[in-house]
């Protein structure tokens, strides 16, 4: 390990809390270990992936995500939380990541800022940033780098931020220290686990939690209300189960956990149509037109539903 490694590590520490970033870890790249690829291909041969075909392709790379950036040496991870402050009420029926701007654009907007700054200190460097934007098992690497473990609903959970945070990648051909090397008090972050805890499972509305670390996403809100092209035929061959009051996404296994409340407030950007969203009945969305639809939502999650199945789940909802 060179000074210059150690000293590099330090910067990205510091410039991750500056820019608001929960926590930073670092994990030498390479493939995940045989349990987990096993895991994964067996939730896939289950079918609960359910029609995200992109979750079934590049499964080389997704287990080995060095392979997205040649040369590669070092994983980094960033938690970009996007909880409410406590005297915000929640919007009802919409996520609570899905209140703002559209999260892809933040954070990779602050991690192209940070190559730029790398590449300026260290002009070998060479990397690329994602954050849900290419096969990559995020949460995974997220353990690896010491920032937590993967939960019972499937989520990564930090002792110190809590469960509500968004992860950014940058995969990089700099041998930097593992945090686990470089702080070694956060090696016990990621071996703890959710003890008989079963709050997720027991608060998920439709089932969708079928068991610890197995989500069908057949059964799941949050995919039939986002990601689901067919969701009004679904509702109408009566495939899928009651939405209730949701119509963008689902937090009921994230607000049920415990570690909930170690959430830090989350970014502005996150929360910057808090008002917009705020108090919106049902006969505002189903009275919305698609073009007011794209210029009020353009820069937001709720834009990948759509407006169609924004009014498909209502109606479902109303059927309930």
């Amino acid at each position: 390990m060179s000074v210059c490694s150690v000293e590099i590590y330090g910067f990205i520490k510091e410039w991750a809390a500056m820019n608001g970033f929960a926590d930073f870890g670092c994990a030498a790249a390479g493939k995940i270990s045989h349990q987990l690829q096993g895991h994964y291909l067996a939730a896939l041969q289950r079918g609960n992936f359910a029609s995200m075909d992109y979750l079934k392709r590049n499964l080389e790379k997704r287990f080995n995500p060095s392979l997205l950036v040649p040369g590669a040496r070092s994983v980094l991870v960033f938690l970009a939380p996007y909880s409410l402050p406590s005297n915000l009420a929640p919007v009802s029926g919409i996520a609570q990541y899905a209140l703002g701007e559209d999260y892809h654009t933040v954070i990779k907007g602050k991690l192209f800022n940070l190559m730029e700054i790398l590449k300026e200190k260290v002009p070998e460097f060479e990397g690329r940033a994602f954050t849900d934007s290419a096969p990559i098992l995020e949460r995974e690497w997220g353990v690896r780098a010491c920032l937590g473990w993967i939960g019972k609903n499937n989520f990564l959970i930090s002792r110190s931020c809590g469960i509500k945070n968004l992860i950014g990648i940058i995969i990089c051909n700099l041998e930097l220290p593992q945090t686990s090397e470089a702080e070694p008090q956060k090696r016990s972050q990621n071996t703890g686990d959710c003890g008989n805890c079963t709050r997720c499972l027991d608060n998920c509305p439709t089932g969708a939690l079928e068991r610890p670390f197995a989500t069908n996403a057949r059964l799941c809100i949050s995919y039939h209300s986002i990601e689901n092209r067919n969701l009004a035929e679904s509702i109408r061959n009566g495939d899928i189960p009651a939405f209730t009051d949701k119509f963008f996404g689902c937090d009921n296994c994230l607000d049920a956990c415990p570690w909930n409340s170690a959430n830090k407030e989350g970014w502005m950007e996150f929360r910057s149509n808090y008002e917009l969203l705020s108090g919106r009945g049902k006969d505002w969305w189903m009275m919305l037109e698609e073009a007011d639809f794209k210029k009020l939502f353009k820069n937001s999650p709720i834009l990948r539903g759509g407006l169609n199945n924004i009014k498909a789940a209502l109606e479902w909802g109303k059927k309930d």
